[in-house]
C-alpha cells in the first residue's frame, strides 16, 4: 500500500499551540491522542524513553523540525500528528545528540507496521527538504489546508 502523507493527517491530527517544553507537548499530546483512540497506554513512557535514547530534532534550512515517533506496539492506528508551534521548543538534536536545538514544527508519525513507517519517513522527508513547502507550513491555519497543501507537493513530486 502506498504511504501518502496527506492521508497520514487527513487520518491525523493538527495543532496549532504554545507549549513550555517537549515534556509538557508529550504528555499533553499522549493523553489526547490515548483519549482519542491513537495510541495505548504505553505511548507516553515510550515517546519519552525513545526520545531520550534517540533524540529526533533535525536541522533544517528554513527552520528546525522533530519527527518523535515510538514502536508499532504503542499505536492503534495510523496518523501523522503535526504540531506547529507558536514558539519553538528544544529537542535534542538526531546527529548531534548533545546539542539542543530550538524546534518550530513536529511532525510525530503514529504507524503500526515498520515497513509503512520507513516509507512514510522516506516520503515526509521529501517534504521537509523543500524550502518552499517549509515556508508554506507556516502560513497554514487547519488541517484541512495543511492536507491541500502537502496533496500539491505530493502531485509536484510524483510528476517530476
Amino acid at each position: 500500500m502506498a504511504v501518502t502523507i496527506s492521508k497520514l493527517i487527513e487520518t491525523g491530527k493538527v495543532y496549532f499551540q504554545e507549549y513550555r517544553s517537549r515534556d509538557e507537548m508529550f504528555a499533553s499530546l499522549a493523553e489526547e491522542l490515548e483519549a482519542e483512540g491513537y495510541v495505548r497506554n504505553t505511548f507516553l513512557q515510550a515517546l519519552t524513553e525513545r526520545e531520550a535514547k534517540y533524540p529526533t530534532g533535525i536541522v533544517c534550512s528554513k527552520y528546525n523540525i522533530a519527527l518523535p515517533h515510538v514502536d508499532s506496539e504503542h499505536v492503534k492506528k495510523d496518523a501523522l500528528v503535526v504540531v506547529v508551534l507558536k514558539s519553538p521548543i528544544g529537542f535534542h538534536r538526531m546527529d548531534k545528540i548533545e546539542e539542543t536545538i530550538e524546534v518550530k514544527v513536529v511532525f510525530m508519525l503514529l504507524i503500526e507496521e515498520v515497513s509503512y513507517h520507513i516509507q512514510a519517513i522516506a516520503n515526509l522527508t521529501k517534504l521537509w527538504l523543500d524550502d518552499g513547502f517549509m515556508e508554506e507550513l507556516l502560513s497554514v491555519r487547519s488541517k484541512e489546508e495543511l492536507v491541500t497543501l502537502v496533496k500539491e507537493h505530493e502531485k509536484q513530486q510524483a510528476a517530476s
